[in-house]
């Protein structure tokens, strides 16, 4: 459900929406839709890890995730479209089925501890030896490449900090949206806009560097001072930011996935806690 509320969610400046195909050129609304389908599966397989282990959920789930990828590039002509949000929601999952393992509620702050914990070494043992697999001209993903010369730790720093910016601003804006009578896509747009405000960003800083990602969030906390979706300042503001942030290729994939995870977690306390 995560996955396919945050691909519609408009307008939601530089992203593909069902709308627009915003900083992209290489994909679109329906490009995302295949991929959702290819690996929606994968997130009930993540589930069933965390039901049944107690050990390196981490290593399984990453297998789980290694699979899904190769469906997911597969339906989208090689076109990575997913696999940051796969990553982070197999985690995600994992840690739900942790919690129905132990007798927990499945809510935002237990899955946050479980995602905390499963990603625990996400950090020292990833991003901090990268050095050691640049300097031996081994692959290295976007994200390690931003440690490397921002020292951010993007999406593994928010999983091993027990999702901060989801549980801290995505989650609160988008239940405050909701009871202040907004659209359930007003208050995704709402939500999206507050993740960019707060989050590392590395798809931005992969394409547009630090500049760029400054520039995103004082232009999600200029939308704020409009009022949001809450007013119609706010509501302009947001479309002239699409064809910014689209001119400029500016693309926040970082808070998108962060969106997702957001209304995944809104969903399974409604659910299961």
């Amino acid at each position: 459900m995560g996955m396919l509320y945050e691909i519609s969610a408009s307008p939601s400046p530089g992203l593909v929406s069902p709308v627009s195909c915003g900083a992209h050129d290489d994909m679109d609304y329906f490009t995302f839709l295949r991929s959702t389908s290819a690996i929606a599966y994968a997130m009930y397989l993540c589930a069933q890890i965390g039901l049944d282990e107690d050990g390196d959920i981490l290593t399984k789930l990453r297998a789980v995730g290694i699979e899904a990828e190769t469906r997911m590039l597969a339906v989208t002509g090689h076109i990575n479209t997913q696999k940051g949000l796969l990553f982070l929601a197999g985690i995600i999952c994992g840690a739900a089925g942790q919690c129905l393992k132990h007798g927990q509620p499945v809510d935002r702050h237990n899955v946050a501890l479980r995602c905390s914990r499963i990603g625990a070494d996400l950090i020292d043992k990833e991003l901090k030896t990268v050095q050691e697999k640049a300097a031996d001209q081994a692959g290295i993903s976007h994200g390690e490449r931003q440690y490397l010369r921002y020292g951010v730790t993007g999406i593994r720093g928010e999983v091993a900090r027990g999702l901060p910016s989801v549980i801290n601003t995505g989650l609160p804006l988008y239940e405050e949206a909701l009871a202040a009578g907004l659209s359930v896509p007003e208050a995704l747009v709402q939500s999206l806009m507050g993740l960019m405000k707060v989050a590392e960003d590395t798809t931005v800083l992969h394409r547009c560097g630090m500049n760029g990602l400054k520039r995103l969030q004082k232009s999600a906390v200029k939308f704020f001072t409009l009022g949001g979706m809450k007013t119609q300042a706010g509501k302009r503001y947001l479309r002239s930011l699409d064809a910014l942030f689209t001119k400029h290729r500016m693309s926040p994939g970082g808070a998108a996935d962060l969106l997702a995870a957001t209304v995944m977690i809104y969903q399974l306390e409604k659910d299961f806690s």
